[in-house]
Formats: C-alpha cells, structure tokens, sequence
C-alpha cells in the first residue's frame, strides 16, 4: 500500500510517496513545485505522468490559510461525537454559517478540544481537481495536526516542544496537543518569537526544545531562543534511510502518512463528502457474492424440483402397475377405494402370509422324521395345518415308527391303510395336525 501525500504550503507544492508494510513506511520519493500565480492545483501536478497507482491512497493536505481552529471546553474525547456536536457549539461565532464548513476535532489537555474546520467549496474543489487526474483524496486534512509523529523518542510527558515550518506553529506536551498557531506569510520568524513571547507571559508556558522543519529548516534565522533542526532517529530515520535532508523537507507528508498508518489522521472529508470508493469495491464484492448466492439457491431449488417430479413420476408409475395387477386378479371388482388395502385384505383372506410358513416348518419335521426304513413319500397334501401323506416302508415297525416321531409335533396322529406287499414292504397313509405351538 502506497501513501501518496499531495502537501500544499504557502509558497510550494509537495508530492511524496510513502510505501507500507506492516506497520514500517519507506520514502519512495518526491518532488516539489514553487506555486505560481493563477495555477490551479491540477496544473502544478500536470507533469507528473507518475502519480496514478491501483495501490496508493491519496492524501491532499489544505493550504494553512485555508484552516481555521479554536480551543474549546468540551468533556468529550470521542472525535464522532464531537464532529456532530461542533457546528451547534459554534453556529453564530464563525463567519460563514456552519452548514456552509466541514469540521473535525483533536483532544488536547484534559476538557480542552481543538475544534477545526474548512470552507465546504475548498474540500470540494480540491477532490473534483484531483478527480480530474484520477487521483481523487481519501483523505483531506492538514499536516499542522500530525507533528506528534515527529517528536523525538526521548520526549517526556512534562516535556514541552515546539515545532515549526515557516507556515505553522504547533506545541506539545509530551506528545499531547498544547498549542496551534498558522503564521503570517510576510515575517513568520517575528512572528514566532511573539507568540512565544506572549505564551510564556500570558499562560506560564515556556517551551524546553524549539524545533525546525520543512522550509523553516532550510534558512537561518534569529528566534532569540534556542532552535535545532527536527532531529532525525528511529522509524523516522528508518524512513527516509538516513537522507536528512529528505526528512527534514518532507517532514509535513511524513506525519501524515504516519497518522493514516496509526489511524488518528484529522479528516475533513466526512459527512456527505465522505470517501466512498472502497464502499463502492466492497459493494461491488457484496454484490457479486449476493448473484453466486442467488444462483447456487435456484439450482438448490431446481434439484429439488426435478428430484420431486422424478418421485412424483415413479410413483404414478407404480400406482399404473398396482391398479394393473388388481384388475388381473380381481376383474370383476367394481372401482376400487384402495387398491393396496383391498388386495392385502384378500391375500390375509386366502391364508398365503400363514400357509407359506407352515409348508416350510411341516415339511422340515417331515425330512427329520422319515429314516432309511421309510423308503419313499410319494404324495403329500397340506391344508392349514391339515396333513396327509402317503408312503412306503420296509415293514410294519418301521410305520409305527415313522408315526411315533411324527406325533411329537402332530396331533391326532394316525396311520391306516396299511398294505403289504409281496417282497415285504409296506404301503401307508399318514395323517396328523400340526402343533402351531412349536413353531
């Protein structure tokens, strides 16, 4: 992800590029304008054939005079709620009417706000330039804001600091906003010195460190205090691999595309000017994903459609078969009521769900029953348990025998016609009732 930070300042035009990884940013480069009388800011960035990227988030930064902000007494730190609170707490004491301003606020010393905010038609024709040359602002702010990001690391809480670049004065407490200031263009040095002169008199606030930036850096001035240029060490130096001059001209952009890193940038594009272009991907991704829905739901549906007609079909065709098979048997039956039921109720009827069950079992004790001595059974009749049989053995003993055996699992067991025959075998006739009990 590239940071493309377009900073305006009262006498240039500043293009930086940041590159993120993770939570690390690296200098990519930059070039700087002079402004010139009557050029808008889409003409001063009309060489740059570079600035288009599918992965970089642009960042235009408002001229100073262009921003305007006062320190408020509000007990609240949620910047949400002071964004909407604002234009009430401030209707009547700025020149234009509220409805006409965007704003935003930064938290400062306990109960203490700075309320900030921008003519609409400056926000606005900001993003339709850049929009023009497809660089249109997720971010529109002012770099004064940020320069926390640059405090050295050694900075104590009760530590006062001062930090400038010609266009802006800005003091902190620790890394706490104490203190805004934009500066005439005419003499910012005199200016500088008054304001901290008027400071220290008027509030007891006496800075310990004075630092320079930007345009301020590059010229020597008499402060009547002590100034140092911004010191350059840690992720700031990391940034900029050691070119302290790079930093100490790109300091502004650098705050800035370390406040978007950190997620505490001031943002006056809010509101109705809000930036929707990622709103626009991710709807278009919801979009999407909605229509593959849709459509996996009507295939869903289709399935189950063409699996009921397919059941729906055979059971048609096994009804056809049913009604088929209960005019074969019953033809001369009027309509029926119920096919299955009237056919279940005629086979109960004829005995077949118990006979096929009993012919089983009886002819079962019948094999278990005949030995060697019976020679053959040659005619067997079974109605229900009824049982008649007809046979030959060797001799009479071997009948009586057969009889003996066939009596545990049949009653009224009896044996008649009994003939001989001349080579000594025997003809008999055997019948019995089978025991449903030893079933």
């Amino acid at each position: 992800m590239d940071y493309l930070v377009i900073q305006q300042t009262a006498n240039e035009t500043v293009v930086a590029r940041f590159r993120q990884q993770r939570k690390t940013l690296s200098f990519v480069g930059a070039t700087r304008r002079p402004l010139a009388d009557g050029l808008t800011l889409t003409e001063q960035l009309a060489e740059r054939c570079d600035l288009t990227s599918e992965e970089s988030r642009s960042i235009l930064t408002l001229l100073p005079s262009d921003v305007f902000f006062r320190e408020l007494t509000l007990p609240l730190t949620d910047r949400r709620k002071l964004r909407e609170i604002l234009p009430i707490e401030l209707k009547g004491e700025t020149a234009l009417d509220t409805d006409e301003l965007l704003f935003d606020a930064l938290p400062m010393r306990e109960g203490k706000v700075l309320a900030a905010w921008v003519r609409t038609t400056v926000v606005t024709d900001g993003i339709d330039q850049l929009s023009a040359m497809q660089l249109e602002p997720e971010i529109v702010t002012s770099t004064l804001f940020h320069w926390q990001h640059l405090l050295p690391a050694d900075t104590t809480p009760e530590m006062i600091t001062a930090l400038s670049d010609g266009d802006s004065l800005a003091l902190f407490q620790g890394i706490k906003p104490l203190f805004f200031r934009n500066l005439p263009g005419k003499d910012p040095v005199a200016s500088i010195t008054s304001t901290l002169a008027a400071l220290e008199i008027g509030q007891g606030i006496k800075i310990d460190r004075f630092y320079t930036h930007g345009a301020l850096a590059r010229i020597e001035q008499d402060f009547h205090t002590a100034v140092e240029p911004l010191p350059v060490g840690d992720d700031y130096a990391a940034t900029f691999g050691g070119d302290n001059a790079a930093a100490h001209d790109l300091a502004g952009a650098y705050a800035v595309a370390r406040a978007c890193v950190s997620g505490d940038q001031l943002n006056f594009r809010s509101g109705s000017l809000a930036y929707t272009k990622n709103m626009d991907k991710l709807r278009k991704k919801l979009l999407l994903t909605a229509i593959l829905a849709a459509v996996f739901v009507l295939l869903l549906f289709s399935e189950t459609g063409i699996r009921y007609y397919l059941v729906k079909k055979d059971l048609a065709s096994l009804n056809s078969s049913i009604s088929s098979i209960y005019k074969e048997l019953l033809p001369n039956r009027k309509k029926p009521m119920d096919e299955v039921g009237e056919l279940r109720s005629e086979i109960k009827r004829l005995g077949a769900g118990n006979a096929s069950g009993n012919i089983l079992q009886i002819l079962r004790q019948l094999a278990e029953a005949k030995t060697d001595d019976i020679t053959g059974i040659f005619e067997t009749e079974i109605d229900g348990d009824q049982v008649r049989l007809k046979g030959d053995a060797k001799s009479n003993q071997a009948v009586q025998n057969f009889r003996t055996k066939m009596a545990i699992n049949f009653s009224g067991s009896e044996v008649s016609e009994m003939k001989s025959r001349p080579d000594g075998t025997v003809s008999f006739t055997f019948r019995g009732t089978f025991k449903r009990e030893k079933k």
